[in-house]
């Protein structure tokens, strides 16, 4: 499956950047109203207001990256796999459990690319459930089950 690059333009690119660099300024400005804590007690303000510094960056580097005398090209796969992956794992966490999820999400992103090599995407999914059985179940003891309700 060849995946074509569109030609977006420098305007469309740059209007998207300018609001992604909006919402992360209110994220940021929501954290700060919200207070950081202290570096022990961090409050509840810390993480809206560093992934709305993330966001700014990221959206800086995406306007500055549009504004290159090149003209901007774009797969538009990913945008259609990547999103509904992310809905299907929301969707999937609590009754089919962890595993069941994140195999679901890496396989739907998958389709994102030239080519799909399901084994590797399933080794991918199978790793990252571990990891996050490690990271969330195990040290932060979320109640996720592992695999529906029987694990």
């Amino acid at each position: 499956m060849r995946d074509r690059y569109y030609s977006i333009g420098r305007g469309p690119e740059l209007i998207f950047g300018v609001f992604l660099f909006g919402i992360g300024l209110i994220a940021a400005i929501y954290g700060l109203r919200y207070g950081l804590g202290q570096l022990n007690d961090i409050g509840p303000g810390a993480f809206p207001l560093g992934l709305g510094i993330a966001m700014m960056i990221l959206s800086a580097l995406a306007m500055k990256e549009a504004g290159a005398d090149d003209p901007v090209s774009r797969r538009l796969t990913p945008a259609f796999f990547y999103l509904p992956g992310i809905i299907i794992w929301s969707l999937l966490i609590e009754g089919a459990g962890l595993v069941i999820a994140t195999l679901a999400l890496i396989v739907m992103c998958s389709f994102a690319e030239d080519e799909l090599d399901l084994k590797r995407a399933l080794l991918l999914g199978l790793i990252l459930a571990a990891v996050g059985y490690v990271v969330f179940i195990l040290s932060f003891g979320l109640t996720f089950n592992l695999i529906g309700d029987w694990f």
